[in-house]
């Protein structure tokens, strides 16, 4: 018989239980041990029906989805055909893909089962912040561009179709404490008190946000008021209006000083005043950075400098104006996890049709993210702990394995190394200890 492919072998399907994603039933072995389906049930609502499925059962599956690389609703059959994983995970029911988008339309339009998920969101932050010696936390806020080509979908300021939401994190953990869905075309400063405010409540009972950084979406007076009645400290960037504009005309050249930094080479000088809204306002520091090739003479000719302005409430005893914009510069490290959300968990596009399903969705997705930061700092391997869920999906979850019984007992057979089977048994061993230590 002629050979009629390249390589010299046969194709064939099978009958036996396998998986290509042994390392995602540890995962959800992780959640189970957490509590998360109790949770969920606890304070979602129940199904309507007797045939209806519970939030567990709809939720756990989905977040399982997320973490293994899926992207849509349609991605659930991918998970629901992978009987080994099912088996080996006691997933009895996975949700077809209409029926998840059913689900997330009732939910996004329920209030209280939106604020369920948040409470769900809250118990895992109290666990994750166990583990933290401070108490004190800086939050790190930002609005992302997220496309969805929907009917209701609106045009951001930089054309996408899509919505908007604003992010949340904790810079000490990489934690999405909070996060709202918005239209695209909502301005990012709009409501900023308010989501303040709501990052606060999902702190966990002990802990508290402490410092704020932002860009200039939260160059607000309202802002910089609840800030210094709650005493949180904060670095926000300024719009460089007219009052700024004025304020750097009046620096005087004794003013500047040079700005030390070994990620550059280019002379830079920074300057700093004292600042306020308005007349009758509180004051702040206002701190300038600029580039004395580049940037010396662009006030005088009504040109936008390159670096913006910064306010902060910070002591100048405390931090040195050098000190502060250093602080600033670090809130670049949201982007990268505004990413990994958006890139690493399929929060890039949006599923569904209408604005409620959609931040049932991505409320679903910072739970996936969430708990994959949970796993990482508690149970992976240390050279997994910083690593994005692209890298882990590569080196631990995508491991083959056959599910077989042998002595009335499931056994999963994986495909690997012994040393990742070690950190694999190490990973058991630690949901164990969560779920009945």
């Amino acid at each position: 018989m002629l050979q009629q492919s390249v390589l010299p072998l046969k194709l064939e399907g099978t009958q036996e239980l396998l998986t290509a994603q042994a390392g995602l039933v540890l995962a959800h072995e992780f959640h189970l041990s957490l509590g998360v389906g109790d949770l969920l049930d606890e304070h979602l609502p129940v199904p309507g029906s007797n045939r209806g499925l519970r939030a567990s059962e709809v939720v756990l599956p989905t977040v399982l989805m997320l973490q293994g690389g899926g992207k849509g609703l349609e991605d659930i059959r991918v998970l629901a055909q992978d009987k080994a994983l099912r088996k080996a995970g006691a997933l009895k029911k996975v949700p077809a893909p209409s029926t998840l988008g059913d689900w997330l339309r009732r939910t996004g339009s329920s209030r209280r089962a939106m604020r369920g998920l948040l409470k769900v969101g809250k118990a895992l932050a109290a666990h994750r912040m166990k583990g933290c010696g401070s108490k004190e936390f800086t939050l790190d806020v930002d609005a992302t561009i997220i496309e969805a080509n929907k009917r209701e979908a609106e045009v951001a300021y930089e054309g996408t179709r899509g919505y908007q939401p604003m992010l949340g994190f904790l810079f000490e953990t990489r934690w999405l404490i909070h996060e709202q869905m918005r239209a695209a075309n909502v301005p990012a400063q709009s409501g900023a008190v308010d989501f303040i405010r709501s990052c606060q409540r999902q702190m966990p009972k002990g802990r508290r946000i402490a410092r704020l950084r932002s860009d200039s979406a939260f160059y607000r007076r309202d802002v910089v008021e609840v800030c210094e009645r709650e005493g949180i400290e904060y670095v926000i960037r300024a719009d460089w209006d007219e009052a700024v504009k004025a304020a750097y005309r009046g620096l005087g050249a004794d003013a500047w000083e040079p700005y030390v930094s070994g990620r550059t080479k280019r002379q830079r000088q920074v300057a700093q005043t004292v600042h306020a809204f308005d007349k009758g306002g509180g004051s702040f520091r206002l701190i300038f950075v600029r580039d004395v090739e580049a940037q010396q003479q662009l006030i005088e000719t009504e040109q936008t400098p390159r670096t913006g302005a910064i306010i902060t409430n910070a002591p100048a005893e405390r931090m040195t104006a050098q000190e502060v914009v250093e602080w600033y510069n670090q809130r670049g490290t949201a982007e990268n996890y505004i990413k990994e959300l958006k890139v690493g968990f399929g929060m890039e596009r949006m599923p569904c049709g209408e604005q409620e399903a959609n931040a049932a969705w991505l409320r679903i997705g910072a739970l996936a993210y969430n708990l994959f930061l949970l796993q990482q700092a508690e149970a992976m391997p240390a050279e997994l702990k910083r690593s994005t869920v692209q890298t882990v999906r590569w080196r631990f979850y995508a491991v083959a394995a056959r599910l077989v019984r042998h002595a009335r007992a499931l056994v999963l057979k994986v495909a690997a190394g012994a040393r990742l089977l070690g950190q694999m048994q190490r990973m058991r061993a630690h949901s164990w200890r969560m779920a009945y230590g």
